[in-house]
């Protein structure tokens, strides 16, 4: 491997560990950036605008880099990433920071997207198991440590400067992208599908609206009925425009029963994922007035027992069938969240380390055996698209899940106050000193416990959906067609 290659390479790594940071960073200091900006019933926003926008973003920048060009079009995505933290940094106010988190999400999933796309263009076969596996660990050490950083950084610094931390990185990832990118590129015509990532667009922004009206409005309210028809419409008319076009946004054909499945499984599993990376730290903090560097203790032994799940699914997946490894680990994952609807709001840190563990395990064990299942089942012609659907109903899952919780939590504490004839501003919740602390706390633990409970409904459901797969595949039985 010449010289240009291990820059690129490099550059590839330090984007990766940048985009898996910020996922993980953010959580953490999510409660000093409500108080600080009284935005207590917009947080949820702060995750489903990125993760929107990625989504988006995803979908769109791996076609047009086949029309103009790998490297430019991964400069640009380094540089919306890099504006957009500048912009989240210097936030002033909770809209400013959800838009600038929009053009950050933006700029995300575009890297990841074009991140695989490079390592296909520049690395030769033999190379690129190595690159893959380099950058997956890398991606995985982000998320592990950087509730850490983000914890440290509050203790001497503001919650601006984790965003501030994306600056060097961007900056080098730019420059050697512009020194060693020397691939000839072909451009090959790629038709986009513009109007199904309108209509699924308009599907998720009236979703996610609905659930934030919910908070307030009844169903039967005009503006929520209104809002609900253009959903169905969207849908329904997204689902018309993918039978037809030629390259869909979400190739229907290839939703198989089996597939149709892991779908559900994939976006159900995503969404309890947000919940536990977003509320648990805010649960350690706001009810159980931990500090920041102490509510690591959630996400810290969730993201190593990942790792733990996925090393022993390696070793035990071509003895066992998918379908009875699935179970396993969403049973593990049950468990966990069990653990967590038992908490009392003097958290026993002991206790939440262990089901966090549980909950790690079963993330480690079902989310690669989700992936596994579909690129198994299908052609080899299909793996890649087929793939690249599993992970765009993955976001979507966090994107939807993300609105639905925001929903539960701040439903859950409206409703505390209103029986308890206490008027409260939801928004300035955790900086308003007239709320009695014993009602504050009280409604918050409430609030996260109802999350929790919810949680464990959609993990029992995932065990439930897990029974219509077929019962004795092992991955050695599947026949690529």
């Amino acid at each position: 491997m010449n010289t240009d290659k291990k820059l690129i390479a490099f550059a590839i790594y330090a984007c990766s560990f940048m985009s898996a940071i910020e996922i993980t960073i953010v959580t953490t200091a999510i409660p000093a950036i409500v108080r600080d900006l009284n935005g207590f019933n917009l947080s949820s926003y702060l995750f489903s605008i990125y993760l929107l926008t990625s989504a988006v973003s995803t979908a769109v920048f791996g076609k047009l880099s086949d029309v103009y060009g790998r490297k430019k079009l991964f400069q640009l995505s380094i540089l919306l990433f890099l504006v957009g933290s500048v912009l989240c940094g210097l936030s002033q106010s909770m809209i400013f920071l959800i838009i600038s988190r929009g053009v950050q999400g933006m700029g995300s999933g575009a890297i990841n997207t074009l991140s695989m796309a490079t390592i296909g263009d520049v690395f030769e076969v033999s190379e690129r198991t190595k690159i893959q596996g380099y950058n997956s660990t890398l991606w995985s050490v982000g998320s592990l440590i950087a509730p850490f950083i983000s914890g440290l950084m509050l203790i001497k610094l503001t919650w601006h400067w984790i965003f501030f931390i994306n600056v060097p990185i961007a900056l080098l990832s730019l420059y050697l992208i512009n020194r060693s990118y020397k691939v000839k590129e072909q451009s090959k015509p790629q038709k986009l599908d513009s109007k199904g990532l309108s209509l699924l667009t308009i599907f998720i922004i009236c979703l996610l609206q609905i659930l934030s009206m919910l908070e307030k409005h009844p169903i039967y309210d005009l503006s929520v009925i209104f809002l609900i028809v253009v959903a169905i419409i969207s849908m329904m008319s997204f689902i018309n425009v993918e039978k037809k076009v030629e390259e869909p946004v979400l190739p229907f054909r290839l939703f198989t029963k089996e597939v149709l499945i892991i779908m559900i499984l994939s976006f159900l599993n995503s969404m309890v994922l947000i919940a536990m990376d977003v509320y648990n730290p805010s649960f350690m903090q706001n009810v159980g007035q931990y500090s920041p560097i102490m509510s690591t203790t959630t996400i810290v032994p969730m993201s190593f027992f990942w790792v733990i799940g996925s090393v022993l699914l390696a070793r035990v997946i071509s003895k066992y069938s998918l379908k009875h490894i699935l179970i396993v680990s969403f049973a593990l994952l049950d468990i966990g969240l069990l653990g967590l609807i038992f908490l009392k709001p003097n958290i026993n840190l002991a206790l939440m380390v262990l089901f966090s563990s549980f909950i790690g395990l079963g993330f480690g064990g079902s989310f690669n055996t989700l992936l596994f299942v579909v690129q198994e089942s299908l052609s080899k012609d299909d793996i890649g698209i087929a793939s690249g659907s599993v992970m765009f109903i993955r976001t979507l899952g966090q994107t939807i899940g993300i609105s639905f919780f925001g929903t539960v939590l701040n439903s859950s504490i409206v409703k505390y106050f209103d029986n308890s004839n206490i008027s409260v501003d939801i928004n300035s919740i955790l900086t308003d000193k007239t709320i009695p602390i014993n009602d504050k706390l009280t409604s918050l633990f409430i609030g996260h416990n109802n999350i929790f409970i919810t949680c464990f409904i959609i993990g029992f459901a995932c065990i439930i959906i897990t029974m219509f797969l077929q019962a004795n595949k092992k991955i050695s039985d599947w026949e690529i067609k």
